[in-house]
């Protein structure tokens, strides 16, 4: 069970998401704030996603969990 989809279905409701070409997936209409990272990963991994382990720096690829761990 994805434990987002309800946040997922709010965030479309609200349009925050909208569908993207690719009928298979939404895009971000704006900017949004997330008050987790794994929420933040799960809506856009739709899928369970551990946030501190997933997010990446791009500078030096150090996981949320290295950085602050």
């Amino acid at each position: 069970m994805k434990r987002d989809r309800e946040e997922r279905d709010r965030l479309v409701r609200q349009g925050v998401l909208v569908p993207d070409t690719d009928p298979h997936l939404y895009r971000f209409s704006r900017d949004h704030l997330f008050g987790s990272s794994s929420i933040a990963g799960g809506i856009v991994k739709d899928g369970n996603c551990s946030g501190p382990q997933s997010w990446r720096r791009p500078s030096d690829g150090k996981s949320i969990k290295d950085v602050f761990g």
